[in-house]
């Protein structure tokens, strides 16, 4: 799987949370939550590239392409983990899992789903 830009990953969440949309519906949304509305060319050109690599599929409905995610969120956001584990903590991911302890002052709660997780592995 190949690594996104960041307009690309960008795109992509708001294509996870939309389920299936058109170019109209992102740029939509894009200015509902940024409050500035992306050029139909901008978004046209990202949808492309993420159909041409693999991320997206398409269909047309009434001259229009209607875009689907392939790839789910959770397999992207794994491949990019394991990435970043492998990079930054050399794939150790005890280390990673110990920097987030330690630096990003995880709650008890969250704590405890880990523990949870562990477990059922």
């Amino acid at each position: 799987m190949q690594k996104l830009t960041r307009a690309q990953e960008d795109l992509m969440h708001h294509v996870w949370e939309l389920g299936e949309c058109t170019v109209g519906d992102l740029r939509q949304r894009i200015k509902e939550q940024t409050g500035t509305l992306p050029a139909h060319s901008t978004i046209s050109t990202l949808t492309l590239a993420l159909d041409e690599r693999g991320f997206l599929s398409h269909r047309e409905y009434s001259r229009t392409f209607v875009y689907t995610p392939i790839i789910s969120r959770e397999a992207y956001g794994r491949q990019r983990l394991s990435r970043l584990v492998k990079r930054f903590f050399g794939g150790s991911g005890s280390a990673a899992v110990s920097y987030l302890v330690k630096d990003e002052n995880l709650s008890l709660d969250e704590l405890n789903a880990l523990v949870r997780q562990l477990e059922e592995e």
